[in-house]
């Protein structure tokens, strides 16, 4: 890569904190995206169906929910450094355990409700990220993050090898043991790698003395405030259709192109190298050159990929060869739609917190899209459990939503743009 490339010079500056979250990520990312693709055919592999698997998804939103309310206020009484390595074991070392040896629907509720707490994490991790940072790199960072783990995506096809000479079920269960063992490194180190930020230190010291409730509600002024500015009002609304639309993907996809178009469980694997050539493409060439006050275009073409692939997806059923090339356009569209917007949409909303409240206020936005998004993965299950491609019409359905939001949010940040010019 040359060095004059805008991601290259960006890793290249990192430090503190955003450099450990960076030099860290391997050892989740890579682990993380070898078993997410597969997780709804182990599950459906271990003898769940579609409606059980449907319900896993809503119930993990809606203890995501409780977790999303608290995580500001979690974030700010124990310190930035502290919450990473304590919800990070729980959220993700326990969870990969218990889906290594799960034997049922029990085993997998359990976990589900284990795994929710990677919200607390989750939102600890975007405060190190964006505190004591240049706003206008973060696009790069999360780029930068999102290309750690697209080395997974090259190597599953070794997974689909190993599926092929020993098995789905049992091939998984030795990925995610493994996988716990590999995350829970990564959180330790990451621990030692880590220094509180100083609005971190400010936080918590201003919540000494102050139950969770009291911290978790406080920021409701400052959320408040900022929708009656209406600068965030689209971003939530944008992100929830898209938590949305992202939650039937990851579920039913799987289901759809193993089942409907009888796609092995090896050849599977093929898909998420297709998906991570192309994320890496749009990575390199494209995400470096978008601007968050000139976000209508790479919005509007992120949402179009996505109902390409789609309809593409819902019409080349039974078309032999072409079916199969249908499922792997509908691979590339989704991979450069979710690199085009995933970075894109983070940056906006982080940078239209406010700096002070921003963990509290994140864990409230969270706990708003995880609010509307709570019955998706519950509808999309039993509309599987009818016809398998019910659950991608419903999805034809969020994007057409998605459009005039995309457009208000847009049109939000090219103002803001023109004012910081000014």
């Amino acid at each position: 890569m040359k060095a004059s490339h805008p991601l290259w010079q960006t890793a290249r500056a990192l430090r503190g904190n955003q450099r450990a979250c960076v030099v860290t990520e391997p050892l989740w990312s890579l682990p993380y995206y070898f078993f997410a693709p597969y997780a709804s055919v182990y599950m459906a592999a271990i003898g769940l169906g579609d409606a059980q698997i449907g319900a896993l998804a809503s119930v993990g939103l809606a203890v995501q929910l409780v977790w999303a309310v608290f995580s500001g206020a979690i974030v700010d009484k124990l310190g930035r450094r502290r919450t990473i390595l304590v919800f990070g074991l729980l959220s993700w070392t326990i969870p990969c355990v218990l889906w290594g040896m799960a034997q049922g629907y029990a085993h997998f509720m359990i976990a589900v409700v284990f795994n929710s707490m990677w919200r607390v994490s989750g939102n600890c991790f975007s405060c190190l990220i964006v505190e004591n940072g240049d706003s206008e790199k973060l696009v790069h960072v999360y780029t930068i993050l999102s290309l750690i783990g697209l080395v997974a995506g090259f190597l599953l096809p070794l997974l689909g090898l190993c599926i092929d000479r020993f098995s789905l079920v049992p091939t998984m269960r030795v990925v995610y043991l493994a996988s716990a063992a590999v995350m829970g490194a990564k959180y330790v180190l990451h621990y030692r790698l880590l220094r509180e930020s100083a609005i971190g230190l400010r936080r918590m010291n201003a919540c000494r003395g102050r139950s969770l409730f009291s911290l978790a509600f406080g920021g409701k002024d400052a959320l408040i405030t900022a929708f009656r500015e209406a600068r965030l009002w689209p971003y939530v609304a944008l992100m929830a259709l898209m938590n949305c639309f992202n939650t039937v993907q990851a579920t039913f996809w799987p289901l759809f192109v193993t089942g409907a178009y009888g796609v092995s469980a090896s050849t599977f694997s093929l898909f998420p190298l297709v998906k991570a050539a192309i994320t890496m493409v749009v990575y390199l060439l494209i995400t470096p050159r978008i601007r968050l006050h000139a976000a209508r275009n790479p919005l509007l073409s992120g949402l179009g990929a996505q109902a390409a692939g789609l309809a593409a997806l819902l019409l080349c059923q039974g078309f032999g060869a072409a079916a199969l090339a249908a499922v792997f356009f509908s691979a590339l569209c989704e991979a450069f739609a979710l690199a085009i917007l995933s970075p894109l949409l983070e940056s906006m909303l982080s940078v239209a917190i406010p700096a002070r409240e921003r963990a509290r206020v994140n864990s409230l936005i969270a706990a708003l899209v995880l609010l509307i998004s709570m019955p998706v993965g519950w509808i999309s299950g039993l509309l599987s459990q009818s016809d398998r491609m019910l659950p991608f019409v419903l999805n034809l359905c969020i994007l057409a939503a998605e459009v005039p939001v995309a457009l208000r949010a847009a049109r939000i940040s090219k103002q803001a743009g023109r004012a910081q010019s000014a």
